[in-house]
């Protein structure tokens, strides 16, 4: 007979109402040039009161987690613009028709209230003033070099990167931020947090895009940009970008050869070689906070459209054929260090594979070359 089971039932909230959005929108549009340039801007505003969230945390006698309630109220501020030009000229005794649009786009969010008078720092709960997407780290000096820098140095013993809590040279040196000799994260609230501050944001920044478009005796060309101006990434506690650091049995990413700290190599990016290290896979730090920033072709084209003397003689009303490229280059700061990761793909893993598997596992944004050809009858 299969056993059953069962489990502790969740806390009902109280009051639980519907969330209420309230936007204010300013817009202008602009066109001179007699149509040649345009301009198109938004700024606005939006508040989201009893927002639906998780409670506040709840006492660990408790027994159960804090239920998901209305809250939290939110402000959120953005603006979008956009300019476009476009013109033709004749080139050959033939018209040359041009345009190129650029696009920018950017938002921040801040919580105006949630019930945490501690003001207790933690994933998945906020604090009033948060601005959504913080991250919370140490600042780092560096890596140790030898014993007496060590010896001279604040006291790390909360932060492990050995299993007795030893630190040798080449493990992570950080900041005393507070002055008090030892790093720590204090009571782990935003009045006290001891030697933590905000080090980055994981929302995206300057969101912006840039498009191309050329015609000219049927030849055509068309480019698009997309990217991201400003946004930080700590890798998770799995995440591929640790390799051994994280278990020592992990797949060893070629970029981490003659990377780590020795002797021989006190200017390696990584700290000494040690698996199972809690000193940077799980303590976010200014050292390993990745800029993930970045611009991509999302698409480019170039193909050529058939004169109606060649259409004619072949009975059809149009031909038209053409390469396309999707996906096809990218740059980051972060392809610096690694081109492992997918900077536009680096949140939560695939649920098919499992939770748990950490940044990186996800399939990359794909590239394709297309050939293709239209023809109307």
């Amino acid at each position: 007979q299969k056993p059953a089971y069962t489990s502790v039932p969740k806390v009902i909230p109280d009051n639980l109402t519907w969330e209420t959005a309230r936007t204010a929108n300013l817009g202008l549009d602009l066109s001179s040039l007699n149509g040649k340039l345009t301009f198109t801007g938004d700024i606005y505003q939006r508040k989201t009161l009893n927002m639906y969230t998780l409670g506040v945390a709840l006492p660990d006698i408790f027994g159960a987690e804090s239920p998901k309630g209305n809250y939290a109220d939110m402000t959120t501020k953005g603006f979008e613009v956009s300019l476009t030009y476009k013109d033709r000229f004749d080139v050959n005794g033939s018209p040359f028709n041009w345009s190129v649009r650029g696009t920018l786009a950017d938002y921040r969010s801040n919580i105006d209230r949630y019930e945490n008078k501690e003001g207790l720092i933690k994933d998945g709960s906020y604090y009033e003033g948060q601005r959504i997407g913080e991250i919370w780290g140490y600042v780092t000096q560096g890596l140790f070099q030898n014993q007496a820098e060590i010896d001279g140095a604040a006291k790390q013993k909360l932060i492990k990167s050995s299993n007795n809590g030893t630190i040798y040279p080449g493990d992570v040196r950080f900041a005393d931020l507070n002055g008090d000799g030892v790093i720590d994260y204090g009571n782990n609230t935003i009045y006290s947090h001891g030697d933590r501050t905000v080090i980055g944001n994981a929302d995206p920044r300057y969101i912006y895009s840039f498009n191309l478009n050329l015609d000219w005796q049927g030849i055509y060309f068309s480019s698009f940009f997309q990217g991201v101006g400003k946004q930080n990434w700590y890798p998770s506690n799995e995440s591929i970008f640790w390799g051994q650091y994280n278990r020592p049995y992990n797949n060893l990413p070629e970029w981490h050869l003659n990377n780590y700290w020795t002797e021989d190599n006190p200017n390696g990016y990584f700290p000494r070689y040690a698996g199972y290290n809690e000193s940077i896979k799980t303590t976010p730090q200014t050292r390993y906070l990745q800029n993930v920033a970045y611009i991509r072709m999302k698409n480019i084209q170039i193909g050529y459209s058939f004169p109606k003397s060649v259409t004619n003689r072949l009975k059809i009303s149009s031909l038209r054929a053409g390469l396309s490229g999707e996906n096809l280059w990218t740059w980051s700061p972060l392809y610096k260090k690694t081109k492992d990761l997918d900077v536009g793909n680096l949140g939560k893993s695939d649920p098919e594979i499992g939770t748990g598997s950490g940044d990186g596992f996800n399939y990359p944004i794909m590239k394709s070359v297309s050939f293709n050809l239209s023809i109307g009858l």
